[in-house]
């Protein structure tokens, strides 16, 4: 298989990942058990990650570019990130009122201790907030930046 093969199929192997561990998070309201299951698949994530870098750098250094056309294109894939971070933020505190608010009509109450604990870093309960569409879309453009990073000195 060719590295713009192996690109396609790694980035629909990840989409697929993202995709499952988005499913895994309980719906607001439900209970879930102990732990992340979701954690392994991560490690996974990482990995493929890297190999991900690995492939678009091989990609990129058979591709003769102008520094300044790498430059621009790393601007426009941070000016990406920042937009992208500030809607998943936006997204993660409306995501807090939900659980909030279905919390509120089970107990009567809003514990925001308890709504805080389910809603930090590994909690099951936050999958669907770090593995979407928007968080896959700036791990991928993290890989592209990454490769042409290391592409820069030679261009």
């Amino acid at each position: 298989m060719n590295n713009k093969a192996l690109i396609i199929f790694v980035t629909l192997v990840c989409a697929l990942l993202f995709f499952f561990i988005n499913q895994m998070t309980p719906h607001p309201g439900q209970t879930s058990g102990n732990g992340n299951p979701a954690i392994p698949f991560i490690v996974v994530l990482v990995l493929l990650f890297c190999y991900l870098v690995f492939l678009w750098f091989k990609v990129f250094d058979n591709v003769v570019v102008k520094r300044l056309h790498l430059i621009f294109i790393m601007v426009l894939i941070f000016i990406y990130w920042i937009i992208g971070l500030l809607y998943q933020k936006a997204s993660f505190i409306i995501y807090r009122n939900v659980l909030a608010n279905a919390h509120k009509e089970e107990y009567d109450i809003i514990d925001w201790d308890y709504i805080n604990q389910i809603t930090s870093f590994m909690s099951i309960h936050v999958n669907n907030q770090y593995f979407n569409v928007n968080t896959y879309l700036i791990s991928l453009t993290a890989s592209i930046f990454t490769a042409l990073l290391f592409k820069l000195p030679r261009a």
